[in-house]
C-alpha cells in the first residue's frame, strides 16, 4: 500500500485540497467552452475532486490514477452521487491506456510528479479528439518547501512560460494561462504563498 493509498481515505477532509480543486474547475469553466456531451479524462484523478466539480457541465468522466486507494474512493463517490464517472488504476509513468477520443483532458497537481512532462503531454495528446482541449494545473516554481515530504516529487513546480513551452513542444496551440489559486502555508514561522497556475491548450 502506497502513501497515496493510505492518504486517500482522508484526502477530501483537507479544506486546502477542496479549495484548489474548486478553483481549478472554475478556471477550466472560464477558459474552455464546456459542452454537456463532453467526454473528459481526469489524469492523476485522485479522489475526483476537480472533475466532480465539472460533472454537471460534461457528459462522461474517466479517471486514471496510479493509486488504487484513490481510484476506490473516486468510484465510491461517483456511485453515491450518481455521477457518470469511472476511474481505473494505471501506472501513469509507465503504462498507456486504450481509451481515447476525449474532448478534454484535465490534470491537477500531478505534473510535478512526472519526470518528462513533454513526453507525457505527447502521450495525452494522442487520446484527444481533433480540437480537443487539455488543462494542466500545478504549482508555480517554488523552493521545495510546499510539500512536507518530497518523496516522488520530480519538479518543485514550473515557471508558467516553461509549461507553456512544454505544451507548444507537444503540439498544442491556442494556449492560455492564469493563476487560479494561492495556497497559504506556514513555513519557518512565517506565512508563505504558493500560487497555482492553470494552462489550457488545444489539439489543433
Amino acid at each position: 500500500m502506497t502513501r497515496f493509498d493510505l492518504a486517500a481515505l482522508t484526502w477530501d477532509e483537507k479544506p486546502m485540497r477542496i479549495n484548489i480543486a474548486k478553483s481549478v474547475a472554475e478556471g477550466v469553466k472560464r477558459l474552455i467552452p464546456l459542452k454537456i456531451d463532453f467526454k473528459i479524462l481526469d489524469f492523476g484523478c485522485g479522489t475526483g475532486l476537480v472533475s466532480f466539480f465539472l460533472a454537471e457541465d460534461v457528459g462522461q468522466i474517466v479517471g486514471v490514477d496510479s493509486s488504487q486507494g484513490m481510484v476506490d474512493v473516486f468510484n465510491k463517490k461517483a456511485q453515491e452521487n450518481n455521477i457518470n464517472a469511472k476511474a481505473y488504476m494505471l501506472d501513469i509513468l509507465n503504462e498507456d491506456f486504450e481509451e481515447g477520443d476525449f474532448d478534454l483532458i484535465v490534470s491537477s497537481m500531478t505534473f510535478h510528479h512526472i519526470k518528462e512532462p513533454v513526453e507525457m503531454l505527447k502521450r495525452l495528446k494522442n487520446h484527444l479528439k481533433n480540437n480537443g482541449y487539455i488543462a494542466i494545473a500545478d504549482l508555480v516554481k517554488e523552493d521545495g518547501t510546499f510539500h512536507d515530504n518530497n518523496e516522488g516529487v520530480e519538479h518543485f513546480g514550473f515557471e508558467i512560460e516553461e509549461m507553456i513551452n512544454y505544451l507548444k513542444e507537444a503540439g498544442f496551440t491556442d494556449i492560455k494561462s492564469e493563476i487560479v489559486y494561492k495556497v497559504k502555508k506556514e513555513r519557518n514561522g512565517e506565512e508563505r504563498e504558493y500560487p497555482i497556475f492553470l494552462i489550457v491548450g488545444r489539439n489543433t
